[in-house]
């Protein structure tokens, strides 16, 4: 019944790719990074956040979607699953006839949206409003990043690839399908609460000495050879050998976007002050 409640959720919305993660992986995410904020881009972001935090508002990029369509391809990126990896003139330029605005839109993935909005947070003479929904979509995009699946064009980030899940044809009224085990499904299958995620993969931070590093375009190459790694092919199955073989790598990737969501707002938020204006 819990797994029917999430699908019937995820459901409700109208694109596969809506949800990296599901709710509760964005927030463990956000409680990760919160850990590891410096004392000033703390109290530059209670500035802008009131009385929310970073778990809270990590999922308001998939909320604002059906209101924001143009944002849609923001979320991800469609690397080819034979390319060597990340072009930017390739994978963020995809007009769609569907989508009026990503005919002009050259960042159009989730690599160049994240460089974006970092730059908008990180100036302080932009309107607090604007720096406030930069953070937002930020928050959600890296964690978008470090899900496998948002970065592989194969089957559509494997929606289409149709899967047993934990003995689960039917995923609500949709058949189950390897993208939304990797949204939900694994993690929901690990039976911690979010406080319970987040102590444990504290844990595996300082135990495996995990850092923060690299770029949104090394992130995205990270996540597509790890694509590749994990795949099932269509009719497969997400079981119990495969969750075995493959949570570390959803735990690090977790972990990882914990850590270098906090490294990108100490660098966009650390400056004392910086929301003067």
């Amino acid at each position: 019944m819990k797994k029917l409640f999430v699908v019937l959720i995820l459901a409700a919305l109208t694109c596969s790719h809506a949800f990296a993660w599901g709710r509760e992986g964005h927030q463990i995410v956000g409680d990760i990074a919160r850990d590891h904020l410096s004392a000033t881009a703390k109290q530059n972001l209670q500035a802008l956040l009131g009385n929310d935090d970073l778990a809270t508002i990590s999922t308001w990029a998939d909320e604002v979607r059906p209101q924001r369509p143009e944002t849609y391809g923001w979320h991800f990126v469609d690397i080819p699953r034979d390319a060597a990896g990340f072009s930017e003139e390739r994978d963020c330029y995809r007009p769609d006839p569907k989508v009026p605005s990503s005919q002009t839109d050259h960042q159009n993935c989730v690599v160049d949206r994240i460089t974006f909005f970092k730059q908008i947070l990180a100036d302080n003479r932009a309107p607090q409003s604007d720096r406030l929904e930069a953070l937002k979509f930020l928050v959600h995009f890296v964690g978008d990043i470090h899900q496998p699946m948002h970065a592989i064009e194969e089957a559509r980030g494997g929606n289409d690839i149709h899967v047993v899940g934990f003995g689960w044809a039917q995923c609500g009224t949709y058949p189950c399908n390897l993208h939304y085990e990797w949204d939900v499904g694994l993690i929901d299958h690990t039976g911690r609460s979010e406080q319970d995620y987040v102590a444990y993969l504290e844990q595996r931070i300082t135990t495996q000495k995990l850092r923060a590093g690299g770029t949104p375009e090394d992130w995205a190459n990270e996540s597509l050879n790890l694509a590749k790694r994990v795949w099932v092919n269509d009719g497969g199955s997400v079981d119990e050998a495969y969750y075995r073989v493959n949570i570390a790598v959803l735990d690090e990737r977790l972990a990882l976007a914990g850590l270098r969501l906090a490294a990108a707002l100490n660098d966009a938020l650390g400056i004392p002050s910086s929301l003067s204006r």
